[in-house]
């Protein structure tokens, strides 16, 4: 299964790199791609990463956050702000498997439409925010609601790797690289 994580200016890097390791370790094909052109994207904390892809037409799609809460110049809000993140989303919703979220990226999908009517997630700062798209907000770390998977904020991106694993793979998978990984299954979303 191929799964890209999307980067933009203004990304969280633990919203990015906590289940881009998890999706990889558990032998997903996952790529960080950009929404516009490869090239340079710089995270809210200034490391800066050189990403070879666009957003095509995976399997299964990551939005993370960073950015929002703040209105930062760069991050979610402005991608939100700026709209051609959340149309690309709608357009490649109907051929994905699945879209998920972490943290504040949630607002994005919901930006894009495609939480509407929907249980959810999000940075629990940011709750009311989401409920305004029409989402049934759900204080969990973890909601899957079918072909829309969101998590809460930043470490919660473990657990979405996790679950996407276990989901995906099988329990027996997941349970591997929690081990590996050292995180405890009793924090893990069932």
């Amino acid at each position: 299964m191929r799964i890209e994580i999307v980067l933009f200016d203004g990304f969280d890097e633990l919203d990015v790199f906590g289940p881009f390791e998890v999706l990889s370790m558990a032998g997903f094909d996952v790529e960080l791609v950009a929404v516009e052109r490869a090239g340079p994207v710089i995270s809210m904390r200034g490391v800066q990463w050189r990403v070879a892809a666009v957003l095509g037409g995976p399997e299964g799609v990551v939005v993370r956050g960073g950015g929002w809460l703040n209105r930062a110049a760069a991050g979610a809000w402005a991608q939100a702000s700026h709209g051609l993140l959340p149309a690309r989303l709608a357009a490649l919703a109907p051929s994905a498997r699945w879209m998920a979220s972490v943290c504040t990226g949630g607002m994005l999908l919901a930006a894009a439409g495609l939480l509407a009517g929907r249980r959810a997630t999000t940075n629990r700062n940011a709750y009311g925010e989401l409920a305004a798209y029409g989402v049934t907000v759900v204080d969990e770390r973890v909601v899957d609601d079918g072909d829309r998977i969101t998590a809460g904020a930043l470490t919660a991106g473990l657990d979405l790797g996790l679950w996407i694993t276990e989901r995906e793979l099988g329990a027996a998978t997941a349970n591997r690289v929690a081990a590996t990984i050292e995180y405890p299954a009793s924090t893990l979303a069932r």
